[in-house]
């Protein structure tokens, strides 16, 4: 196995990634809340974590991911309340609108996606162990955490206290909880909202039950990797943490802890009050899949990062740069050892990066300074060169990279033909080949060193 560094969460060092079983990971990333489109905050995330199991398996590791759909909540509850649409066709709509763009974004590493109002059974039986372990109790609203009973309450956020930037949306305030802080772990049956016939009572389950519950039932009281945007780690993650390690006497709920970082859209922290909010359908409306995903991942996972217009092109041209680069490579040449000893470098030396703690700015930085390289070069890029790109292309995903280069020589002889009819002045048939590549999806880029080309991508 490669060896892998994590910046872990739970004890805010990097550490060595070591799983508990050597040649498996067991990964959980919380999925969404389905009561409206999904924004490009979680396109950030997921795209961030589809690359983290990608890459994990490139390492040799066979990756268990799992997500799940909160499709039992409250916010589902009252937007069902404002549509008029019962809780169930609300939740089943943005579940599946939440699928399309995950696909259309490129994250396909999940492989499994478990529903909340599924696992109904595992959640009552979880909330069973808490109370006949002292660490639950009884109001007339249903049931809730007692966070006296667990010391430990804080160790992976270092707080215990609500701060204003905290992702809290549900909201649990009884007047007659025992402390503050304590949350609902079932919620009592009320008038027009969905309930289960239960050895608790009637009622629903709290938030936060839901994905402990989850986790338990496919990998047990404790796995590797648990991941989310930052915002979550208080209370969300706390909660988790409390009721999963309360419930089974067994700690750590998960060995790491990795967080992503937020992102800002022109300027301003997403929010629908306000009206910034882009969903991933606008921004696709925006740009094409590889420019999103290149932005997201041309950026440290745990860092912030802005989207705007400007991010986007930058993204664009990066993405172009090493396409252009795929197109000069001839698979046919027979490569020189300086030339399979330059990218056989590079392609280790991208792999320290990303072993540090997934550097992909850092791996990206090695790739474009072997371009730089391997373009001052007399001899052409061959077969070394088109392995390097087809083995971060299939980590990345953000190429559009021909299955072979030499499928493109015919649009690169148009393009010289074009070329020499310009310098004869031939501009009637010049301009006729132009019109013929864009009817190809041929985008072109006239430029004192001479004419640029890449196929422009719709999806």
């Amino acid at each position: 196995m490669m060896s892998i560094k994590v910046h872990n969460t739970l004890t805010g060092q990097v550490e060595e990634f070591r799983p508990e079983r050597e040649a498996e990971v067991r990964m959980f990333v919380c999925g969404p809340t389905v009561y409206g489109p999904s924004h490009v905050g979680h396109a950030k995330t997921y795209t961030q974590f589809d690359f983290v199991a990608r890459y994990l398996e490139a390492s040799g590791y066979k990756v268990t991911y799992l997500q799940n759909i909160t499709d039992v909540d409250d916010k589902i509850i009252r937007r069902s309340a404002e549509q008029g649409v019962p809780p169930e066709g609300i939740a089943a709509l943005f579940e599946k609108q939440y699928l399309e763009d995950m696909a259309a974004l490129g994250n396909t590493r999940v492989d499994v996606h478990a529903r909340a109002h599924d696992h109904i059974d595992a959640i009552v039986d979880q909330i069973k162990r808490l109370i006949e372990r002292g660490h639950a109790y009884q109001l007339d609203d249903g049931w809730y955490f007692d966070l006296a009973s667990f010391p430990a309450y804080g160790k992976l956020s270092g707080r215990t206290d609500l701060r204003p930037e905290d992702s809290v949306s549900r909201i649990d305030d009884s007047s007659k909880k025992r402390n503050p802080g304590d949350f609902a772990l079932w919620k009592g049956r009320k008038d027009g909202e969905p309930f289960w016939e239960t050895d608790l009572g009637p009622g629903r389950p709290g938030w936060h039950i839901e994905d402990t519950a989850i986790t338990e039932t496919f990998f047990g009281p404790s796995y590797d990797l648990h991941g989310g945007a930052v915002d979550l780690i208080f209370p969300h993650h706390e909660a988790e943490v409390a009721q999963m390690e309360a419930a089974s006497g067994i700690e750590p709920l998960a060995r790491y802890w990795m967080h992503t970082g937020l992102l800002r859209v022109d300027g301003e922290k997403m929010s629908k009050s306000t009206g910034n909010f882009l969903t991933i359908r606008d921004a696709l409306a925006r740009t094409d899949f590889r420019t999103l995903r290149h932005a997201f991942l041309s950026q440290h996972y745990r860092s912030s990062m802005e989207l705007n217009d400007s991010t986007l092109e930058q993204a664009r041209g990066a993405r172009r740069r090493i396409e252009n680069f795929a197109r000069t490579i001839d698979p046919a040449h027979t490569d020189s050892q300086a030339n399979t000893a330059r990218a056989t470098d590079a392609w280790k030396e991208m792999r320290e990066r990303l072993d540090d703690d997934f550097n992909t700015p850092g791996a990206l930085a090695v790739l474009f300074q072997y371009i730089r390289e391997q373009n001052r070069m007399e001899e052409p890029a061959g077969p070394a060169a088109l392995r390097l790109i087809e083995d971060v292309n299939n980590l990345f995903g953000t190429f559009d990279i021909p299955e072979s280069a030499q499928s493109d020589a015919a649009l690169d002889e148009l393009v010289k033909e074009r070329d020499r009819l310009r310098a004869a002045k031939k501009f009637a048939e010049a301009d006729a080949i132009r019109d013929q590549l864009t009817q190809q999806g041929v985008v072109l880029e006239d430029s004192p060193e001479g004419t640029r080309w890449w196929k422009e991508t719709t999806s």
